[in-house]
């Protein structure tokens, strides 16, 4: 625009200066034409002027639709109800160039590079873009057309890694964040449910979610904040097939790119876009560009790299990092390993013998000039390869084998040697740093690699494994179920996961497996827990025979998760099973045996054997009060466990000074704001609750959720056990709407948790009932008694305890709806089931007793009217 302003400017400047002299100049008559303007020189003043601007605004208007029409034809971000799905596959990028004339000249794209945040954003986590990528313009077209217009996959033909799918769905999301089509750019490993949970977790933060323990909780909420908002990529990279990301995908009027080795996309992805392998010309343009080199010995090279983007970008490298080395000489060292590449390669399932003898280069240079980083490199190798905490991994450089990664050690020895090495296995480009302290290796790097140890020597392959999981093993904390564990927990889960698969019959692969079990536990993911639990024990008893003390140590936390899960018959036989091995291994009165005890008198207490369970539970105290003395955190779980069933025996005194000295030893042992003491707190709070103590119980219960949201966020099942509690005792003090919502919150935690037929939904449903016969509001608190009946029913079968409980809260809603027959039948099957457990004397039997002769005596009533 500029330049046609200076384009008009000079002729209407010229003809105001001649029609100005005009007017000015009074000496003889102009020849011609130019009479007429000496005639009337401000006339042609004014229509020049007026000409002049006509001319501008309908050139203007011209540029304008020319523009409009150029932004026409850039992809549109359509909002749509669903989203838009694109599936690739992962590796090396390279851009498109054209060689002329023995130089390279460049292909410029539309798009300007983009510029990552300058500080961490919440709502971007892209890996770095890859200043190497050039070619694909056509392919990344499609995608960015496919995502504009509908769903799309883009997968690998064949399945084949190193084909540059991670890196074509990399470059076009920071094409979308650079061009402002995005406001949400984030990035999901997909290559298992736990990576893409943690990932998707991540994201919480930046859209306002909610961080809680529960990273069900955190996913859910994410998800439903990216149904309600547009202009957001989520790029789920790796995914192993279609049905291990249907769940996971956002709906929504945003974008979804998947990339996956996966071919069938049918029924998820509108669109599937297979990524070739690069043109002849591509290749050579590349490798042009990176080397600086023409001719024949380039297009040889790239042929016998078969085209392959990652097999390229590593041949660059090399080049690259030995001083620019020539391509022909390049040729020769790979024609020395051909033959061993492809001997390799002939176990990669389908990946050219140039993959494997490109990384034969690296390797061997690697073991002449840094044997720690080739060492690190097959660490790595056994490893989760998209997030590699090195800072973590290396923290422990005694617990590397001597025999098996000495020079790692060594070089770890400080924090200069560790970079070092660092630094020399990133100089191969075989690892990719992606911080300070995180490094990302391409699978197919790890596949190469161990499958090199596997044609060096069968047993180097097995011994890498065996060391990679037992570091693992070391550097897992204890408690992992513990919250102040759970970011390290974080870090290794995957690596566990990965590192499990090649080492199945270690026995540091149970043990690491069996803190993996227990984190997640602890994160109330009890599903995977249980999972995870089973795998252990599946080593454990291949390993130790069926009767070993670290047998049953796994079945006891199996059992603790199958008692989460509702699975009562189930969890007591397994608790069963670990203590006969207890015992038997240790004898009658060691610490093991108490504290499997402990765990079984739960599950007894639990199926409604409060008898039986008192006689487990007193036997456990005594034998951790003999091996630790009476103050000990031991001594104060079996108490705890104690405490609670002498309140459902109604005897509450003793409940409560048994409550009180557990509140002393856990707050003695950990401080006031430990979870241990808030489960205590819950504990007396319902005992003052059962007193009438209402003001001190909601005290005691608001101190307990205080520090369990404090420890676990808002959303976790710790949080929701105390939210019920405090429910309870703001129904007793009439404060029904309150306490409404409270068991209304309660019970959208459980059921997020648990599932919908889980028995603590039944438990907050029964409580929930009643709030609402409270309100008047009979129909709805039958039909959510009605519901948690079936749940108990389904779960402990007929006759529970828990059962006649909600047959209890149905009878009164059925007295008050007038329907007196069904009520008193209601409540007599309560009464045989509570004193069948109970006794004839229990609280529990006299309170039945109390809702029957109600019943009766309106009955009476009405026969006598």
């Amino acid at each position: 625009m500029p330049a046609v302003l200076a384009l008009w400017s000079a002729p209407v400047a010229t003809i105001v200066a001649v029609a100005v002299n005009a007017g000015t100049e009074t000496k003889g008559a102009w020849p011609g034409p130019l009479a007429w303007v000496q005639a009337e020189p401000w006339w042609w003043v004014v229509g020049a002027t007026v000409a002049a601007a006509l001319g501008t605004f309908a050139v203007f208007w011209w540029e304008l639709r020319t523009e409009e029409d150029d932004d026409a034809n850039e992809p549109a971000a359509v909002r749509e109800d669903g989203p838009r799905v694109a599936v690739s596959g992962g590796s090396v990028g390279v851009a498109a160039g054209q060689i002329s004339g023995g130089s390279v000249t460049i292909n410029q794209t539309i798009h300007q590079p983009p510029e990552p945040p300058s500080v961490p954003s919440p709502v971007f986590n892209l890996p770095a873009r890859n200043p190497d990528f050039s070619g694909r313009e056509d392919l990344l077209r499609q995608v960015e057309q496919g995502l504009a217009a509908g769903p799309v996959a883009v997968v690998a033909v064949k399945g084949m890694g190193g084909i540059g799918k991670t890196q074509i769905a990399l470059e076009v999301a920071h094409r979308g964040w650079a061009m402002g089509r995005y406001e949400v750019a984030w990035w999901v490993r997909a290559e298992s449910a736990l990576t893409i949970a943690e990932d998707l977790a991540a994201l919480g933060p930046g859209l306002d979610v909610p961080v809680v323990a529960d990273q069900e909780q955190v996913v859910a909420g994410v998800r439903a904040e990216l149904a309600e908002r547009g202009r957001w990529l989520v790029v789920f990279d790796n995914a192993v097939d279609a049905d291990s990301v249907r769940a996971w995908l956002p709906t929504g009027p945003g974008h979804v790119l998947v990339t996956s080795r996966w071919l069938d996309w049918r029924g998820l992805a509108a669109v599937s876009l297979s990524v070739e392998q690069f043109t002849p010309q591509e290749s050579g343009v590349y490798l042009t560009q990176q080397t600086g080199e023409t001719g024949p010995q380039v297009a040889e090279l790239a042929k016998l790299l078969g085209h392959l983007p990652l097999a390229l970008a590593q041949a660059a490298a090399y080049m690259a990092q030995h001083g620019g080395l020539s391509v022909s000489r390049y040729l020769e060292l790979f024609r020395d390993r051909q033959a061993a590449g492809a001997l390799l390669a002939h176990g990669l399932g389908g990946y050219p013998a140039s993959v494997a003898t490109t990384w034969l280069i690296h390797y061997g240079w690697l073991a002449e000039r840094s044997p720690a980083a080739l060492q690190l490199l097959r660490l790595c190798a056994f490893l989760d390869p998209d997030d590699i905490n090195l800072s973590l991994l290396l923290s422990r450089p005694e617990s590397l084998a001597e025999d098996v990664a000495g020079d790692l050690r060594q070089a770890c020895g400080s924090q200069f040697g560790r970079e070092q090495v660092i630094g020399a296995l990133i100089g191969t480009a075989l690892a990719i740093r992606v911080d300070d302290d995180r490094v990302r290796v391409h699978r197919l790097v790890g596949e190469v690699t161990r499958h090199q140890l596997t044609a060096l020597d069968t047993d180097q392959h097995d011994r890498w494994a065996s060391q990679a999981i037992e570091l693992l093993n070391e550097l897992a904390p204890e408690r992992s179920w513990e919250p102040a564990m759970w970011p390290v927990m974080a870090d290794l889960a995957a690596h566990v996961t990965t590192a499990a698969a090649t080492a199945a019959e270690n026995p540091a692969t149970a043990n690491a497996l069996g803190t993996l079990g227990s984190y997640l536990y602890g994160r109330a993911e009890y599903a995977s827990a249980r999972t995870t639990l089973q795998r252990a024990l599946a080593i454990k008893e291949a390993v130790y025979g069926p009767d070993h003390p670290q047998v049953a140590t796994t079945l006891g936390n199996l059992g603790v998760v199958e008692q989460q899960l509702g699975e009562l018959a189930t969890a007591r036989a397994t608790q069963q099973r670990a203590l006969g091995i207890s015992e038997a291994a240790y004898g009658p009165n060691h610490p093991e045996v108490a504290r499997t005890l402990g765990n079984l008198g739960i599950v007894e207490q639990q199926l409604g054997e409060l008898a039986t369970a008192r006689a487990t539970q007193q036997r456990a105290l005594g034998i951790s009060e003999a091996a630790y003395g009476p103050n000990h955190p031991e001594v104060a779980t079996i108490l705890g466990n104690l405490g609670n069933i002498e309140r459902e025996l109604g005897e509450l005194a003793a409940a409560r000074a048994t409550m009180q000295r557990v509140w002393a030893i856990f707050e003695a042992a950990y401080g006031p704001d430990h979870p241990q003491v808030a489960t205590t707190l819950g504990n007396l709070g319902n005992i003052e609750w059962e007193l009438g103590e209402l003001a001190a119980a909601r005290a005691t219960q608001q101190r307990a959720l205080a520090i369990k949201e404090a420890v676990y966020g808002p959303d976790h099942p710790e949080v929701a056990i105390t939210l019920g509690n405090l429910g309870n005792i703001e129904r007793a003090l009439g404060e029904l709407a309150a306490a409404r919502a409270t068991m209304q919150r309660v019970w959208a935690i459980f059921e997020a948790a648990y599932g919908p037929d889980h028995p603590q939904v039944a438990t907050t449903l029964g409580n929930l009932g009643i709030v609402e016969r409270a309100l008047g509001e009979l129909a709805a608190a039958r039909a959510t008694q009605q519901r948690a009946l079936a749940i108990f029913e389904a779960a402990y079968g007929p006759d529970h305890p828990q059962v006649a409980t909600i047959l209890g809260n149905l009878g009164i809603v059925e007295r008050a709806l007038g329907e007196l027959a069904a009520a008193r039948a209601t409540q007599q099957r309560a009464l045989a089931i509570f004193e069948a457990a109970y006794g004839p004397d229990h609280p529990e039997v006299a309170r039945t007793l109390g809702n029957l002769g109600n019943i009766e005596r309106k009955l009476a009533d009405e026969q006598a009217q």
